[in-house]
């Protein structure tokens, strides 16, 4: 244990043990990798996005409204990813939400653009999901008085 982390568990009285250690070695490139799948599908994404909004625009226009939403969110998404932004792991929570969202909406429209639509949004949704769920940076474990172990990644890497 080092100063710091004698410190922290001082500092909490006994109550508590803040272990701090690196995310495991092999968790980095598969952290890496679900990154750079999650730009890939998110620029995909938005692009067929962007062509099924103009497809429904005239007599679908809730579904346009919301591809268009999805494309905005999609190009965000990717571009915090590549940015490695402290933000992108709230990005990809949000663009798996509405990608979701756009892909139920796009099922309901029906049309062929829109079917296309929602198979990459589902993409894009899992993805996102895979990329945030994998946070790279620190392992922080606490333990409780208690017993109970938390592990959690800090994304502060």
């Amino acid at each position: 244990m080092n100063r710091r982390q004698f410190a922290l568990s001082s500092a909490f009285g006994g109550l508590a043990s803040l272990l701090w250690t690196n995310a495991d070695a092999a968790d980095k490139p598969k952290a890496k990798a679900a990154m750079e799948a999650c730009i890939k599908m998110c620029l995909e994404c938005a692009e067929e996005c962007q062509e099924c909004s103009i497809c429904c625009k005239e007599d679908k226009p809730d579904c346009s409204r919301m591809c268009l939403t999805c494309h905005h969110m999609c190009l965000a998404c990717a571009k915090l990813c590549e940015a490695d932004s402290a933000l992108h792991h709230d990005a990809c929570k949000l663009c798996e939400k509405v990608c979701t969202a756009c892909a139920k909406s796009c099922r309901e429209c029906g049309k062929e653009c829109c079917k296309k639509c929602a198979e990459m949004c589902d993409k894009c949704a899992a993805a996102c999901k895979a990329c945030h769920g994998r946070l790279p940076g620190r392992m922080i474990t606490t333990i409780r008085s208690n017993g109970r172990v938390t592990r959690y990644c800090d994304a502060g890497g």
